[in-house]
């Protein structure tokens, strides 16, 4: 199994947007048949730190679906199984969501973050009614391969991997977005992780300084 993971360029700097944008899509081109998993990270609606919900959501609204569409394209040219965190619009307003495609490059599940930051929920207002009632941890099997899923915060919460474990995983997929722990940390961590659940873990796991 080849495994790809896609650590594209990011800024703080929103004026930036536009090109970063277009660099992640030429990410997705570099991607071939030779892969088997392509995971991309989170928020890849959002390519550049945006400080308020208005830019965030300005930037959700432009590149979402351009997004979606290269995902789903880029799945089925490569025939690979494609992981991508977005935005997905949900009746209470935009959920934190990380996206499964399969060969065909068809959604073939969603998994929303659990945890979201204090920030996603004050600042950028995401739907997060969902995750204060009891959920059984997201399992979506595609080809005989159960994948859980996190997604940065996510992983801090060592409760939930008891829980994953129960599920029987082959794979978690663990999108982020930054971490602000050092390298030999998140190592750890995902080894933590990977020893609980008994699983592989494919992670994009960045180093925020």
């Amino acid at each position: 199994m080849k495994v790809c993971i896609a650590q594209p360029e990011y800024s703080v700097d929103y004026n930036r947007s536009d090109e970063l944008f277009e660099k992640q899509l030429e990410l997705f081109n570099q991607c071939d048949d030779s892969m088997d998993i392509i995971v991309f990270p989170e928020s890849c609606d959002i390519p550049c730190l945006a400080k308020t919900r208005e830019d965030a959501e300005a930037s959700t609204q432009k590149y979402n679906q351009r997004l979606l569409n290269m995902a789903s394209t880029t799945a089925k040219r490569c025939n690979a199984l494609l992981f991508v965190n977005a935005r997905s619009k949900a009746e209470n307003g935009w959920r934190n969501t990380t996206y499964a495609f399969d060969r065909n490059g068809e959604i073939v599940g969603m998994y929303h973050k659990q945890h979201l930051t204090p920030g996603e929920v004050s600042v950028m207002k995401l739907d997060s009614d969902y995750s204060f009632e009891f959920s059984e941890p997201t399992v979506i099997e595609i080809e005989g391969i159960r994948f859980g899923f996190l997604v940065c915060y996510d992983a801090y919460f060592y409760e939930m991997y008891a829980n994953m474990a129960r599920k029987n995983l082959d794979v978690v997929i663990a999108c982020s977005h930054q971490r602000s722990d050092t390298h030999k940390a998140l190592e750890i961590m995902s080894q933590f992780l990977a020893y609980n659940t008994n699983a592989m873990l494919f992670a994009r796991l960045c180093l925020w300084m």
